[in-house]
């Protein structure tokens, strides 16, 4: 118990003095009814250790517990405390989610990176099976849903609309500008909205089809 606490200290001294690593703090993370469980630090996550075992269950870095950007996981019964250390609190925010386990796609412009922050889903959300991103913006799929933190954003859109398709019929909702790009901020419906199959911006307005619905952000000229 001694050295687990002197480990601590000792991460703790490091994360406070190397320059870039400014942030640390302790969190308990359990694996209930041997389920794979998800524990944001709102922090970016550079490093992780295990400071305190409190399952019968064995806590094996990579096989019942481990980390990402965001936070620490665990699995198969592990439940413990562990120590993080990184940096840059979380700042720009989205909420994605993969609903009835189809590929969704929020767009939020000019992403450099992005981590998860929180996990809403049952489904795990796993980068680059379930989740990722590219420079426009972050994609779920097979259930993952998730609140993520992302760098290199565009700001907040300058207008958004919210458009539906009811009875699966196609609609369009028209704004008071010529729209030069949109993107989906929250989808609304089970239906999947996916660009240019079942919504997509022409002129002064959005379109959707298919079911789909949700709140659509867009520049305007």
């Amino acid at each position: 118990m001694r050295t687990r606490h002197l480990a601590w200290v000792a991460g703790l001294f490091m994360a406070l003095c190397l320059p870039g690593l400014s942030y640390a703090q302790r969190i308990s993370c359990e694996s209930r009814g041997y389920q794979r469980n998800y524990c944001p630090t709102g922090i970016q996550v550079t490093r992780a250790w295990l400071i305190n075992q409190r399952s019968s269950a064995p806590c094996i870095q990579g096989r019942t517990w481990g980390y990402d950007g965001g936070g620490i996981w665990v699995s198969s019964g592990c439940a413990g405390e562990f120590g993080v250390e990184g940096g840059r609190p979380v700042g720009n925010t989205i909420v994605c989610e993969s609903r009835n386990y189809n590929r969704n796609y929020c767009n939020v412009g000019r992403v450099s990176q992005a981590w998860v922050v929180e996990q809403r889903s049952q489904a795990p959300c796993v980068q680059g099976r379930s989740w990722g991103y590219d420079r426009n913006g972050i994609w779920v799929s097979a259930g993952c849903g998730a609140r993520f933190a992302y760098q290199g954003g565009g700001g907040p859109p300058q207008s958004s609309v919210r458009c539906e398709s009811r009875n699966y019929d196609r609609n369009f909702c028209q704004v008071d500008a010529q729209i030069t790009r949109a993107w989906l901020v929250q989808q609304e419906s089970g239906a999947a909205c996916i660009e240019g199959q079942t919504w997509g911006a022409r002129g002064n307005g959005i379109w959707v089809s298919q079911g789909c619905a949700g709140v659509f952000a867009f520049n305007r000229r």
